[in-house]
């Protein structure tokens, strides 16, 4: 008995040490996050209003591959980083108290959902997803996308066939993880737990084996959301990828401070 006090207590101050460090540079990071986003929607901005898309100039479009290019590096850091961090403390991503409560509301498995990129580039469109693209494929009369040709949006529509298939099986994933903790082991070793309620060794190793699962969605969704933004601004022409680009950190800034100034409001009633 004294033996799995003592394998609780370690654990316990194990565990209470990682997430006073983890819960620490998590806020910190995220910070450093939409500060980045910030500044490089400031340089998009001034790229965008210097550039003179009529007549293409040769240092302008590899001033604009190199903006582009850093963006991508930018993310592909921020997804590394979280990867490090999520693998020691996994369900800091899924309750992101850093966040506002807007932010949380729409996040999806730590972030924001792949196929919301898709919905994002119709919008810009003047379009709706369905109805809009099934119109320009049967008669190529539609006038709502002046931006997109037909091969654009051809490749659009199979990349997000393909991304929202990967995103529900990474929903069903993570649905199913949930469930375990009503089903076997966490189940029996919760009924025949102490009346403290102290994790045990068979908790520790069981809760590990859900947390290790949650740090692989974690990964895959991250992986997700990079390739799937990869992939759809290869779609685009460079000066489509920057109107794009700027329209996605304009909406991720909105929400951050709409949900800031909302969690004000509720603070003060």
């Amino acid at each position: 008995m004294s033996k799995s006090r003592d394998v609780s207590t370690f654990h316990t101050s194990k565990r209470q040490a990682i997430y006073i460090h983890t819960r620490t540079v998590l806020p910190c990071m995220y910070e450093e996050w939409m500060s980045l986003q910030e500044q490089e929607l400031s340089d998009l901005l001034r790229h965008s209003l210097n550039l003179n898309k009529s007549v293409p100039n040769a240092a302008d479009d590899d001033e604009m591959a190199s903006l582009l290019d850093n963006i991508v590096h930018n993310f592909k850091d921020y997804a590394a980083r979280r990867r490090r961090l999520a693998r020691k403390d996994v369900c800091g991503f899924f309750s992101q108290s850093w966040r506002t409560t807007f932010e949380n509301s729409i996040s999806w498995i730590g972030g924001c959902r792949p196929s919301s990129y898709f919905r994002l580039i119709y919008a810009l469109c003047g379009a709706e997803i369905d109805s809009r693209l099934s119109q320009f494929f049967q008669d190529g009369s539609s006038s709502e996308f002046p931006v997109l040709s037909a091969i654009q949006l051809s490749s659009i529509d199979n990349l997000q066939r393909r991304t929202i298939v990967q995103e529900e099986k990474l929903s069903t994933k993570l649905a199913s993880l949930q469930q375990e903790i009503a089903d076997m082991p966490l189940a029996l070793i919760a009924r025949k737990s102490s009346p403290d309620y102290k994790l045990n060794e068979e908790a520790i190793d069981a809760i590990g084996k859900i947390e290790e699962a949650m740090v692989c969605t974690i990964e895959e969704a991250d992986e997700l959301r990079l390739k799937t933004y990869q992939e759809l601004t290869k779609i685009l022409t460079r000066a489509q990828a920057l109107d794009y680009i700027i329209a996605v950190k304009k909406l991720r800034l909105c929400v951050r401070a709409w949900g800031i100034e909302k969690d004000q409001e509720r603070a003060r009633e």
